[in-house]
C-alpha cells in the first residue's frame, strides 16, 4: 500500500471554501501548505491573502507562470464555458503546479475546497474531478475536506492517514453548509461568494477573444484590457478611458506607447498598442471626439507628432468599431 506523510499541499485562493479545506486539514494536524496560482485575470492582493494565513500561522506559496497560462488558455483540451473560461483545464494547470511545489517540500497529497455539485464546469460531478486529477498527474491523491464523505475514499483514507468521519459530505450550489461551518471556526473575515474570474465576465471575453483573434495576447494588452472603452480600427487597438481616475492611471502606465490627448479643451487620454497610419489615427480621433466634445484640438503623439481638427463620429458608426459592448 503507498505510504503517505502528514504534509500537503493545498490550493488556495483566498475564498472561504478553500481556506475552510486548508484549516480542516490544520485542525486534524496536518503540515498545510496553501498555494495561490497567480493568473491575469482573477485579480487578488496577494498581501491580504498572506494576512489571512498569517493568522492561524500559515505561510502562503505563491506561484506565476504567465506564459504556460496564457498557453492552455489558447489551447484548453477540454473548451471554454460560457464565456472565455477554460475552468476544467484551469483546475487541472493548479494541480499541475501544485504537484511541483509538492515534490520540493515532500508532501505526500493534496487539498482544494472543491464541493461536488457547486460550480456547472469543474465541479460539475465527481466523474469530472477525477479527470481533473488524471489529467494533472494526481489520480487519488486529491483530497476535498468538503465533499470527501459522500465521494469515494482516497488512497489517504485507505491508508488510514485520515478518517471519514472527520470529513464533510457537502454538496451542491446552496452555501449555506459553509457558512455553518465558518461559524464554527469562528470565521468572520472571508470573502462573499462570487466567481471573481474575468474570464467568466461577458464583455471582458469578448475582449479577450479579440485578442485572441488579432494574435495580440501579451502582458501589454492584458492589462490594457481592465481599462477603458476597446475599439479595433484597420486591425490596430485603439482604447479610451472613461473617467478622470481611468485617465490619469492609463497615462500612467501606458503613456509611453501612441496615443491621442487633447491640446486645449477637457479630454481622456486614447491608447494604441503600436505605430498606425494616418487613416487610422483619424478615424480614431472622430470615435475620442465622440467621448470628448468639449475638446478643441486633439493631438497625437507618437513616432510623430499631429494636431487634429475632426469631427465626432456617429455613434451608429463607432458600433462597427467597438469591442466588447
Amino acid at each position: 500500500m503507498e505510504t503517505f506523510n502528514k504534509r500537503c499541499v493545498a490550493l488556495y485562493s483566498g475564498g472561504l471554501d478553500s481556506l475552510l479545506a486548508v484549516l480542516i486539514m490544520k485542525n486534524l494536524g496536518f503540515e498545510v501548505f496553501p498555494v495561490f496560482v497567480k493568473t491575469p485575470f482573477y485579480k487578488k492582493d496577494i498581501s491580504k491573502l498572506q494576512a489571512q494565513l498569517k493568522k492561524y500561522d500559515l505561510n502562503l506559496i505563491v506561484v506565476d507562470d504567465f506564459d504556460g497560462y496564457i498557453s492552455m488558455l489558447l489551447n484548453p483540451k477540454y473548451g471554454y464555458g460560457k464565456h472565455f473560461n477554460p475552468c476544467i483545464d484551469c483546475k487541472i494547470f493548479f494541480l499541475k503546479k501544485a504537484k511541483a511545489v509538492a515534490k520540493n517540500i515532500d508532501a505526500s497529497f493534496f487539498v482544494t475546497g472543491d464541493v461536488v455539485g457547486q460550480r456547472p464546469m469543474s465541479q460539475r460531478s465527481y466523474s469530472i474531478l477525477r479527470s481533473i486529477e488524471k489529467n494533472a498527474g494526481v489520480e487519488d491523491t486529491v483530497l476535498r475536506p468538503l465533499s470527501a464523505a459522500c465521494l469515494p475514499e482516497t488512497k489517504m483514507e485507505k491508508a488510514g492517514l485520515i478518517k471519514r468521519e472527520q470529513l464533510y459530505c457537502i454538496k451542491g450550489r446552496l452555501r449555506k453548509p459553509q457558512f455553518e461551518l465558518a461559524k464554527q471556526f469562528s470565521l468572520d473575515d472571508f470573502e462573499t461568494p462570487a466567481g471573481g474570474c474575468l474570464l467568466t465576465d461577458l464583455y471582458y471575453s469578448k475582449k479577450l477573444k479579440d485578442l485572441k483573434e488579432s494574435g495580440e495576447i501579451d502582458k501589454l494588452n492584458i492589462q490594457l484590457l481592465e481599462y477603458g472603452r476597446h475599439f479595433r480600427i484597420n486591425g490596430s487597438k485603439f482604447v479610451i478611458s472613461r473617467n478622470e481616475n481611468e485617465t490619469k492611471t492609463m497615462k500612467e502606465l501606458f503613456g509611453d506607447l501612441p496615443h491621442i490627448t487633447s491640446s486645449k479643451g477637457p479630454a481622456g487620454i486614447g491608447i494604441f498598442t503600436k505605430e498606425v497610419d494616418l487613416e487610422t489615427i483619424k478615424t480614431a480621433a472622430s470615435i475620442f471626439k465622440r467621448y470628448a466634445p468639449k475638446a478643441e484640438k486633439l493631438k497625437y503623439s507618437g513616432s510623430a507628432t499631429l494636431e487634429l481638427e475632426i469631427d465626432a463620429m456617429d455613434d451608429k458608426l463607432i458600433e462597427h468599431y467597438r469591442i466588447g459592448g
